[in-house]
């Protein structure tokens, strides 16, 4: 199976992009117009939309079973530190433990793999991204490759 969230995280790139934009441009006419009040509230709302997308986190993730690997590709579609580009690759049968954890709108993806040194844990990966289809489909995905490994 193979699931690639581009097309949506572009188009959310593309709308954040375009609301920071707007408040930008918003903070500057108030503060040219010495509108104290209005430089204020848009200011306020750009420094709290630049802090809800980190919090949020909304990933470009790439999935992949097919073969006898599954292949995970995934990073922030808004970063300001930089791009956190990550990637996990490992062989079907030494998938331990794998749970898609919701939380109101929030998904995280959490996979364990059995190592020659007992039970390696990757770091959690933010779903955000993905529609609920496609959460479910990776969560079934794994799943079966549960059952087969143990």
């Amino acid at each position: 199976m193979e699931i690639s969230n581009k097309d949506r995280t572009d188009k959310i790139k593309r709308y954040f992009n375009i609301w920071i934009i707007f408040l930008i441009l918003i903070t500057l006419a108030f503060v040219i117009a010495k509108v104290d009040v209005g430089a204020i509230i848009s200011g306020v709302a750009l420094f709290l939309t630049i802090i809800g997308v980190q919090f949020f986190q909304v990933n470009y993730i790439y999935y992949n079973s097919e073969g006898d690997k599954i292949l995970i590709h995934f990073y922030p579609i808004t970063s300001f530190f930089g791009k956190d580009y990550r990637s996990i690759e490992f062989k079907k049968d030494l998938l331990y433990f794998s749970k898609v954890n919701r939380i109101s709108i929030f998904s995280d993806l959490y996979i364990a793999i059995n190592t020659a040194k007992g039970i390696a844990e990757y770091p959690e990966i933010s779903l955000m991204g993905l529609t609920k289809d496609e959460i479910t489909n990776i969560e079934e995905d794994l799943a079966q490759y549960i059952r087969q490994g143990r």
